[in-house]
Formats: structure tokens, sequence, C-alpha cells
């Protein structure tokens, strides 16, 4: 999800259409994101352009003389030339997905691809990048950055893997892999073989935490968005080390983000976080303040250190079934900490990331209620809507810090896709579709009725649009005989769960029961 920005002047889903039009002028596959937006995994040298897209393999051998190779990867370098041919890059297979999951008067889903090439970080870059350049394509700057610096987790979600939480690994160290249908599930040697396993080496000898910190005084500047993942980045040093550097080297662009379950293992964890989200938010007098009138009553103070602080948290549904999907959370205290976070802040915003899955249909309509009352409680800040713009002393333009009319309160749905024995399509065809289509009126009970500039209240309609195309991709479902082998694995899977783990499946969801025992008479 995208800051306060993206809805300024338009609804997202009218600027994502109309740049839609702008990157099929180009070609039919064409995304600025290729360009500007990477997300690194240091823990294993992986890189990709955006989540949905599969991670590979970043070189070393060049990482010593230009770390900007984290993200300018040769199988990068060649999707961006398939894109200005008009080619699919097999990467992109999300998108294509959406694309072709014809609706929209069969001119197709607006996609990630049209939604992210219009957010304000990337949309100005259109003219730049359309036109060939070879050196662009090359060695293009980024301007979102998403980094998972370490594995550390104290979660063990249910569609996670051991390269991704070091708690998921210690399971898998205690019990073994997931002998399933077919497969070997989480299995370790084989995520090491094929490269997905944290690097054997201490954080700080990874060649590529080195390398992102060589880079990173070079980005820097140029810098829009930058977010870190994790693992779980609160109990990741490398978090701390960027918190501080930003708050000593003030960015006026840069919105920065971070994905936490929000849960940290030791309360006081929570508190320092809070602390240093409250010292962005300080007071920066300019070494030129002294050619301010700093008495005219027009300001206060200079700026905040950064445009904008946008905590993502992942949560796939509310109560007991959070708790089922995500193991580790308590969805009490994770309520308490959202609304700590709210309260003791001015600016900084939360974006729940509801993984789509096939647990968090049940509990989905209370999941949209949650949303309706955080935005009638916490997305109206309003005082001087209009602050003045002082250059500092290297002229970028920084806003005297008030509490502005904004939206505070987002969700996004991205569909999961793997495992394929989570996936919603195993429930096409059956009264979960009707389900999905009962919250959609729900969301649309509830639309924003007012001006989008002013009003927070309600859901807007892209994030209908991004419901209904999930329904959409749902209603595909799976050919009869991948239906029964994602049954029959669902089964195993959370039987195996419950038995490590001392839950019990139909107790967390019971309105799911007929589809466990029709999963479970495949055994």
């Amino acid at each position: 999800m995208g800051s306060g920005s993206k809805g300024k002047s338009k609804e997202y889903h009218v600027g994502a259409e109309e740049m839609r039009q702008k990157l099929n002028s180009v070609s039919p596959s064409f995304c600025l994101a290729k360009w500007k937006m990477v997300s690194l995994h240091l823990t294993n040298g992986k890189t990709q352009s955006c989540y949905h897209n599969p991670a590979h393999s970043i070189p070393t051998d060049e990482l010593e003389n230009n770390p900007g190779r984290l993200h300018n990867t040769q199988i990068k370098i060649d999707e961006r030339a398939q894109m200005r041919a008009g080619e699919r890059p097999k990467g992109c297979s999300y998108c294509w997905a959406v694309e072709d999951a014809k609706s929209e008067d069969k001119g197709g889903h607006i996609s990630d691809r049209h939604y992210r090439s219009s957010e304000w970080w990337v949309a100005d870059s259109f003219e730049q990048i359309r036109t060939p350049n070879r050196e662009l394509d090359e060695n293009v700057t980024p301007s979102y950055v998403e980094v998972n610096f370490n594995q550390a987790c104290n979660f063990k979600c249910i569609y996670c893997s051991p390269h991704l939480s070091s708690e998921w690994q210690k399971e898998i160290n205690q019990y073994g892999s997931f002998n399933m249908e077919e497969i070997v599930h989480n299995d370790i040697p084989a995520l090491q073989k094929t490269g997905l396993m944290p690097l054997a080496v201490p954080n700080e000898e990874n060649p590529y935490v080195k390398a992102f910190w060589a880079w990173w005084p070079q980005i820097y500047s140029q810098l829009k968005v930058f977010r870190m993942t994790g693992g779980e980045p609160l109990i990741d040093a490398n978090t701390w080390r960027v918190l501080d550097y930003v708050h000593q080297n003030p960015n006026a662009q840069l919105e920065l983000f971070m994905t936490s379950n929000l849960c940290p293992p030791k309360p006081e964890i929570f508190d320092r976080f809070i602390s240093q989200l409250q010292k962005l938010e300080q007071v920066q007098i300019w070494e030129d303040s002294s050619k301010l009138n700093l008495d005219s009553g027009n300001f206060d103070y200079v700026s905040p250190a950064i445009k904008y602080f946008m905590l993502f948290v992942s949560c796939d549904s509310v109560g007991a079934q959070a708790e089922y999907i995500r193991t580790g959370m308590n969805f009490t205290i994770l309520k308490s900490n959202v609304e700590s976070v709210l309260k003791k802040t001015n600016g900084t915003a939360v974006s729940f990331i509801n993984t789509f899955n096939l647990l968090s249909l049940p509990k989905l309509k209370e999941f949209l209620q949650w949303i309706l009352e955080l935005r009638e409680t916490f997305s109206f800040d309003s005082q001087n809507d209009d602050p003045i713009e002082i250059p500092d002393k290297r002229g970028i333009k920084h806003r005297p810090y008030v509490r502005k009319k904004r939206q505070r309160i987002w969700f996004d749905i991205p569909m999961l896709s793997y495992p394929p024995w989570l996936n919603v399509k195993l429930l096409a065809g059956t009264e979960w579709e009707q389900h999905i289509e009962d919250c959609l009126r729900f969301m649309e009970s509830n639309l924003q009725k007012d001006d989008y500039d002013t009003s927070f209240r309600g859901f807007k309609p892209y994030e209908i649009l991004k419901l209904k195309r999930n329904l959409a991709v749902m209603k595909q479902g799976f050919s009869e005989a991948d239906q029964t082998l994602n049954e029959k694995r669902f089964a195993q899977y959370v039987n195996e769960l419950d038995r490590r783990r001392g839950t019990r499946f139909l107790s967390a969801f019971p309105e799911m029961e007929s589809f466990y025992n029709k999963a479970v008479r495949h055994l």
C-alpha cells in the first residue's frame, strides 16, 4: 500500500487505469517497477523487482566495485528488454493471471503492474524510462527499496518457511519436514540446495549486507520509499541502524516503511520502537535557520526527519483464527500495540496486510469491520492543511510538521499463491464465493460518501475492486486432479501442524468443518 500521497486528487484505481493506457503506449507488458523498485533478501543474496516475482540470486563478483548490482542484475536487465519488446517475463505471472481473469468490460482487471506504476514514487519516471536507454536499463537507481536484513522472527506463520523465520527453522529442526502427498514441504536441505536458506555466517560478515551498507549512502538522497521487512525487523540490529541514520540525515521526500508482526517478544522492544518514531517526528532546526523569521508565528519548527512513516502490520483475520494462521501472535496485544502507535505518534499510518488465503475467509467480514472502526477513530488528524515549505541548507524543501487530515488506516489483500493447498481457489464453486459476495456488499454499503481528499471513513472503490479481482481469480479454481491433490495436502498439513503445535483446526475454524471433512476423506 502507499501513503496518503496516493489519493490527493483522484482515486487510486483511476490513476492506475490512466497509467495502464500510458504503459500500453509503450508495450502491453511494460512496468515501471521493473526499473525503479527492488526487494532485497540480504540473508541469502536474492533480489526481485517486487514481491510477486520469484527472487533470483545476486552474483557477488561485481558487488565490491558496484553495489548497485544488488538491484541491476542481468536477469532484470533482460526482463526490461522483454517488456520493451512487449513480451511477458515469466516471473511476472502474478500480474498476467490477474489481467487474464477477464472482467472490467472484458478489458482485464487492473493488476499490480498498473497500480505500482501509477504510485507517486515512480509515476513521474514514465517519460524517462519509456525511451530506450542502455545506461538507464543497466544501472538505474531505484526509488523504492525493500530490504530483508535478517531471518530472525518470533512467529511461525502457516504459509511461511524456515528461510524466512528462525522459529520455523527451530520447529523443522525439532520435528523434521512435512512429508505430504508427492512432496516434502519446508525441507531445510532442499531450501539450502536452492539457495533460499540464510548464509551460514554472522550477519555482520554477510557480503550482501556489507554491499547494502556501501550502497546505502549512494542511493539515500534519491530514495522515495524505503521499507524494512523480515523476519521481524523489530528484533534485528540493522533496523535500529537505519532509524538512527535517518534521524541524523533527514530526507524530506522519504516515506519510511516497516513490515512488522507488532508482537515483539519483549515489551521494551515495542517501547523503544515508539520512542524512535517519536524522534523522527521531533523538531529539526537547520543550520541556516537564522535566515528564517522564527518569530513570525507562521511556524514553530522546520520539519520532521522524513515525509511519512507507514507501519505495515501482517494480519490475515481476527481473534483465534488470526493466531492460528500466524502462530506466535497474541491478537489482544496486537490490537493494543496498533492503537498505541496511532495514539502516541502524530503522522504514522498503519496498513494491514491480509494475505488472502483459504483461512482468511471465515472472519473476513469481521476483519473489514475492524478496519472501519479504526478508520472512524484514527483517520481525522487535522490542524493546518497548508504547511509552509522551507528549504534546508541543501535546498530541499521541508514542511513544518503539523497533524494534517490524512488517511491513517490502510489495508491490502494480496492473493496467496503458495502453498497451493492454502489457496482460495480450492473453494471455487462453493458457498464461500457467496460469502465473499456478502463481504463485497458490506464494503459497498460502507463506501466513503464524502470527497476523496477529506473523508477517510468507509471503503474506497479500489479496495472493493481488489476484493472483486480476488474473487475472480478464486472462481478459476483448480483442475479436478489438482483440486483432489491439494485437498489431501491441506488435510495432511493442518493435521501435522496440530500435532506439532498442540492446536485443533476445527476448534479455531468451525465454519470450515465441511471442507475439512471432505479433505480428510482423501487420506
